[in-house]
């Protein structure tokens, strides 16, 4: 068991059982905080003034029952206990969100399965939250997206989903998924599948789903399983689009809706790559990374919407350089690389967005400390070339043809490359880094030696240069 110190309420009016509560805890060195409500009314206050990682409440209160307590609660991970007699109550509580029940005994033996009881609640209850950290990876996706619990109840939608169907998301939440399709019962495996998507596709279309106000209408889908650390099924995200004026489309459209389908049918694609990176990252806990992830998708998804707006400033090139150098030294110190970053001796301002400069620059970096040998060099170089800068980031590890690392810079080369499994995580930095570059009037590439070593350059329009007298610190470095 895990020795994290746990927030516990124990909604009890009995002063016998808080009492032998407290016993078992102090007994068993259980490493609870423990706080004691003797009423609905004391709950209130208490819970109103403090979060607590769990809540075990006693099932017939003073001035209310459990089901007052299981309102009060929210979303804090509620145990109900009942006596004997009582186990219909305590099944209907555990559909209305309680966590787990347990039965009270004349000699209170239900407290000795109390610790493993709010073990496996707040277990529950942080895989849950798990899949809130994945809901916000598609927030903005024009898919409609839904996750169903291994119950097959609905327990997120994103927007998309309820424009879509036509649900408020409270109108939604906790029905059975069965509700959208056509025939009650059916399932994505079911008979009213017109015909498989393409072959290596995870999409398979001609589906028919129903809105709320009971139109049907045909649907491609994608599911997807998330496992837990251990492996367990936890729940399947469902990526559905409304395939409606696909099909009632004249044949003189066809042909151009063929290029339209097949970009979108990549999205849809790298919207369940990401989900999938998104749901190992959260099962090896590597969080950071995780948020990373759903951070890079959804810029690319602005970008694709042409909702990304740059937050133009003046600022000095060297300051952007500097931040991303630091903000990459500490991988490069893991990896054994030394980075440096070389400036002139005059300062070169720009107007641009800071931040997404900064964003450039790293995504470059990273890349280059990344796929350089252990060991191996990169450097950082800026150039005044007149009326622009120039960046370059140049690593000495073997070359790579010019033309294969280009497509790691367009949207669909990356993507292809992604969904070839040719990375083993994703990495969407070099397409955000030429999108990020062009908006802003600069063009990106790449060059190469012979036979060693790798450039990548950008350019960015330059707003003015400021001679220095002395060029002391024109060069900077990083360990």
């Amino acid at each position: 068991m895990e020795s994290t110190k746990y927030k516990v309420l124990l909604v009890e009016d009995n002063e016998l059982d808080q009492m032998a509560f407290k016993r078992v805890v102090e007994q068993n060195s259980l490493p609870y905080d423990c706080t004691i409500a003797g009423s609905v009314t004391e709950a209130r206050s208490v819970l109103a003034s403090g979060r607590f990682d769990i809540v075990i409440s006693d099932y017939r209160l003073g001035d209310g029952t459990a089901f007052d307590i299981l309102e009060l609660a929210g979303y804090t991970p509620t145990i109900l206990v009942t006596g004997a007699g009582d186990e219909e109550v305590a099944v209907k509580a555990w559909k209305a969100g309680a966590y787990d029940y347990l039965i009270k005994d004349i000699d209170r033996n239900y407290l000795k399965t109390v610790p493993i009881t709010i073990e496996n609640a707040i277990r529950h209850s942080k895989t849950e939250e798990k899949l809130q950290l994945l809901s916000g990876a598609v927030t903005s996706t024009d898919d409609s997206v839904y996750i169903a619990d291994v119950q097959d109840r609905i327990i997120f939608v994103n927007r998309a989903f309820c424009e879509t169907y036509g649900y408020a998301e409270n109108e939604i939440i906790g029905k059975e998924s069965e509700v959208l399709w056509m025939g009650r019962g059916q399932s994505a495996d079911a008979g009213n599948l017109l015909q498989a998507g393409a072959a290596g596709s995870s999409w398979k279309v001609g589906f028919y789903h129903r809105r709320k106000d009971q139109s049907i209408f045909p649907v491609s889908l994608s599911r997807s399983v998330i496992k837990d650390s251990k492996g367990n099924e936890v729940a399947v995200v469902a990526i559905a689009r409304d395939i409606s004026e696909q099909t009632l489309v004249e044949d003189e459209l066809r042909t151009a809706n063929m290029e339209l389908s097949k970009r979108s049918r990549q999205n849809g694609d790298l919207t369940v790559l990401a989900l999938e990176m998104i749901e190992t990252s959260l099962a090896n806990e590597r969080f950071d990374r995780a948020k990373n992830i759903a951070e890079d998708f959804l810029t690319l998804a602005r970008i694709e919407a042409g909702k990304m707006k740059l937050e133009r400033t003046e600022f000095d090139f060297a300051s952007a350089v500097q931040r991303a150098v630091e903000a990459v030294s500490f991988l490069a110190g893991e990896r054994g690389v030394e980075l440096k970053s070389s400036m002139p001796g005059c300062e070169l301002r720009v107007n641009a967005d800071y931040e997404r400069i900064v964003q450039v620059l790293t995504n470059l970096i990273e890349r280059a400390v990344r796929y350089v040998h252990r060991g191996g060099n990169v450097t950082v170089r800026v150039k005044d070339t007149g009326s622009q800068i120039a960046a370059e980031i140049e690593d000495d590890g073997p070359a790579i043809d010019s033309e294969e690392m280009l497509k790691t810079f367009e949207r669909s080369g990356c993507i292809t490359e992604q969904l070839a499994g040719k990375y083993e995580e994703l990495t969407l930095g070099l397409p955000i880094a030429r999108e990020l570059v062009e908006m802003h009037g600069g063009c990106l590439w790449a060059e190469n030696r012979d036979h060693q070593g790798n450039t990548l350059c950008f350019t960015l329009p330059k707003s003015r240069v400021r001679r220095e007298v002395s060029v002391a610190g024109a060069s900077m470095g990083a360990e």
